[in-house]
Formats: C-alpha cells, sequence, structure tokens
C-alpha cells in the first residue's frame, strides 16, 4: 500500500480544482448569512414601522437576537464540521436559512413571531457563512491557502454592494413582502445546489468521522480542549476582539459622528463607501500577502492600519481626512476573516479547525455586538463619540504589537511529516472511490 499526498506546486495553476472550489464557496457565503440577512436588514425598518407600528428599538431587537444566535451556535456547528462532510451539512443549513429568509415575506404584527424567525435565521445562518466554506478550502490548499481563503471570504464584501441596491429596488417595485421571497430565492436555488454539487473536500483530506471509522483514531492536529489553553490561541481571540470593537463601534455610529464633525449627508454616504470599497481590497491584497509572509507580521499590520484609520476617523473635520482615514481603516479591517481561519489552519491543523473558528468568531461577533451598545451609552452620557473611540483604537494599536509574540509556523509540511498530514491517503478506507482523481474534484 503507497501514500500519495497532493502535489502542492500545482496550487499555483488556474486549473488546479481547489481553485473552482473556492469560487464555488465564495458563491455560498454571497448567499448565505453574512450577506443576505445582514445587509438586507435595514431596508426593512422602514415598512415594518408603517406596517406594524413597532419602532426602531423593537426591530433592531431581532437584528440582535440572530447575531447572538450565530455566536452562540458557531463552536457547536462547527463541532458538527470537524465531523461530518461540511458540504452536505452545509446545504442543510443553506436550505433552512432560504426558508427563513423566505417567512419574513409572512410576517404578522406579533413580535413573538419576528423574534422566533430570527432566533431561526441566526441558527440557520451558522451554517452558511465563512465557517464551513472556511474548512472545505482549507483542506484543498497549503500554499496558496490565504489566497484561496481571499477569494471565500470576499463574498459577504460582494454582497455589501449587492444587496442593498436589489432589496431597495424589489421593494420600490413590489413592497418588502415580495422582497424577501425573491431573497430567499438565493440560498435555495444558488447557495445549497451549487454546495451541495461542487464545493467537494479533496478525495485525501479524510473528516474526522471517516478516520474514526477506517480505525485510524482521530485526525491529525490539536484537539480544541487543548488548542484553547494555548498562548497563540487567546492571542488570536485578543487581536480579533480589539479590532471588532473599533471596526464595529465605528460602523454603528458613523454616520453620526461624521455628521457631528460637519461633514455633509452625501460626503459621510460616500466615507462609508470608501470604508467597504478598501475593506474588500484589504481582503484580496492581505489574503495573498499571507502566502508569503508571516501570519504574525500581517495581523499586526492590519490591526496597525485599522486602529490608526479608526482612530484618524473619529477626529476627522473634513471630507478629504474623513475619506483617506477610511481607506486606511477598510483595508486593515477587511484582512480579519482572512486571518481567522488562515492561522487557526497553520497552528493547530485541521482536527479541530472549525470548531476553533467557531469559537474566534463568537468572541468577534460578541465584542461586535457589544461595541456599538457601550459607544451609544457613552454618547449620550458625554456627547461625543471621540473619548471612548480613542479607548478602542488604543486597544488595537497595542494588540497589533501584540502579535509579534506570536510563534512563526512552517509554510508547508517538511517531507518527513508528511505521512502525519491530512492531505495524505495511507488507508485504503480513505482512498477516492476507484476511477475518481484529483482532477475530478
Amino acid at each position: 500500500m503507497s501514500d500519495r499526498c497532493f502535489d502542492r506546486s500545482a496550487e499555483n495553476r488556474p486549473g488546479y480544482p481547489g481553485w473552482r472550489v473556492a469560487v464555488v464557496c465564495h458563491l455560498g457565503v454571497l448567499t448565505g448569512f453574512a450577506a443576505v440577512f445582514i445587509y438586507s436588514f435595514s431596508f426593512l425598518i422602514r415598512p415594518l414601522q408603517h406596517d406594524f407600528g413597532w419602532n426602531s428599538e423593537q426591530i433592531a431587537r431581532a437584528f440582535s437576537l440572530a447575531a447572538i444566535s450565530v455566536a452562540i451556535f458557531s463552536p457547536l456547528v462547527g463541532k458538527l464540521f470537524d465531523r461530518f462532510d461540511p458540504r452536505k451539512l452545509i446545504a442543510g443549513f443553506m436550505t433552512a436559512f432560504g426558508l427563513g429568509i423566505g417567512s419574513l415575506a409572512f410576517l404578522t404584527p406579533h413580535l413573538v413571531q419576528f423574534y422566533g424567525t430570527a432566533v431561526f435565521i441566526g441558527v440557520a445562518g451558522t451554517g452558511s457563512y465563512q465557517l464551513g466554506y472556511a474548512r472545505i478550502v482549507a483542506a484543498w490548499f497549503e500554499r496558496r491557502l490565504g489566497a484561496a481563503l481571499s477569494i471565500v471570504v470576499a463574498g459577504s464584501g460582494v454582497g455589501s454592494f449587492f444587496v442593498p441596491p436589489v432589496v431597495q429596488h424589489l421593494i420600490a417595485a413590489y413592497g418588502w413582502r415580495s422582497a424577501y421571497l425573491v431573497l430567499a430565492a438565493l440560498p435555495l436555488f444558488a447557495g445549497a445546489p451549487s454546495t451541495l454539487l461542487f464545493a467537494r473536500l479533496p478525495p485525501m483530506a479524510p473528516t474526522a468521522d471517516r478516520v474514526r471509522r477506517a480505525g485510524r483514531g482521530e485526525a491529525t492536529g490539536t484537539p480544541w480542549r487543548q488548542a484553547i489553553v494555548t498562548f497563540n490561541f487567546w492571542l488570536l481571540a485578543l487581536g480579533v476582539c480589539a479590532l471588532s470593537l473599533s471596526e464595529n463601534g465605528a460602523l454603528a455610529h458613523l454616520a453620526p459622528m461624521l455628521s457631528d464633525h460637519g461633514l455633509r449627508p452625501g460626503e459621510v454616504a460616500l466615507t462609508a463607501s470608501l470604508l467597504g470599497v478598501s475593506s474588500l481590497v484589504g481582503r484580496f491584497v492581505l489574503g495573498s500577502l499571507l502566502d508569503y509572509f508571516e501570519g504574525s507580521l500581517i495581523a499586526m499590520g492590519s490591526l496597525l492600519a485599522a486602529g490608526a484609520g479608526m482612530l484618524l476617523l473619529a477626529h476627522a473635520r473634513s471630507f478629504s481626512v474623513a475619506a483617506l482615514s477610511a481607506f486606511i481603516a477598510g483595508l486593515g479591517g477587511g484582512c480579519e476573516l482572512d486571518l481567522i481561519p488562515y492561522m487557526l489552519r497553520r497552528y493547530f491543523g485541521m482536527r479541530s479547525f472549525s470548531t476553533l473558528y467557531g469559537l474566534i468568531y463568537s468572541s468577534f461577533a460578541t465584542a461586535g455586538a457589544v461595541a456599538p451598545l457601550i459607544v451609544g451609552h457613552v454618547y449620550d452620557t458625554n456627547g461625543s463619540y471621540t473619548g471612548i473611540f480613542n479607548v478602542f483604537c488604543a486597544i488595537t494599536l497595542v494588540s497589533a504589537f501584540a502579535m509579534l509574540a506570536l510563534p512563526a509556523y512552517r509554510m508547508a509540511l517538511p517531507k518527513e511529516q508528511q505521512d502525519a498530514s491530512p492531505a495524505v491517503i495511507s488507508d485504503p478506507a480513505l482512498t477516492p472511490e476507484k476511477g475518481a482523481t484529483l482532477e475530478s474534484y
């Protein structure tokens, strides 16, 4: 029985099948929770106020419930992705998410129904954002992992341009109920089928369930219980939380903050757009740089750019300064979703990859949910955003230099360790079916 492993040099070729999988995963993220729900929700506020008489706080509470549900269930769903084929699980979650989005078209004036639907969308959406797709792509790539992940996570960035104008047009032309029926078609008829058909794991990368059934014990990598007590894990969590505090705190209050500084509504909108554009650029550029430089340096650069940019933005008194600040902040803030899976893959392997991703993402989401509340409370108390943003940005900048404490990792496994790699077939139970080749995936 002979061992067989990936020809990692093939990752540099456009015809490598992993790139096709990455594009399919990009489409999945584009049609999942991270794009469809998040970027459409604000357009639902006015219609619900008009039709049901709910106030802004009551409606916004549904968004918080959905976000909290994602934060709570991410580690649990991640554990499922580590254990079973993520492709099939994602397709199931995506179908449930689509049904949840479609059910918004049948809302009644009962808030309990609205909140229950929001929780359902959050739980189902947990399986439709980057969590599962990152695991699939991480199994395909070693040398070009950063570039591949940047393609996947850019799905939510593309959604920020694609979803809002589509939703706005649909609501204006057909009403909000019809708009959400159309939105439901994205995960139901694009995201779920494409994932099920094309987002396959490579034939050499077993799930924990396959490994166990083959009698080989556990998949390689660090168990999650051991990983979460390591210095590396908590340092990554610190960086992600710091970035989330400054980024989400600013995004939630960007318009009133800049308006208080004298910027006109059109300038505020353009500044927000620049922030989104630079965030998308940052995901591609910094994600690709991960393949050539140590992740600790990229993490430091990302946090420095985000912290410095947000700090400048909080003090901007003109459009030119605000635009430049937003572009710098977006470049740094756009890399967090690349960094999380990339660094977890390098430090802890694939054994508990999705479980650890879910835990880190929970901390990211929790910090992102708390930050706007803190900023709003401080503003209501002091009448200024500047002080609290100084604190958040200072935390981010300090965390940036803390990233230098992360140890170096191997970009690729040496020859003597390849037998322990998840990309190796050393058991007939894990071998592709007869006649299957890497190219067929």
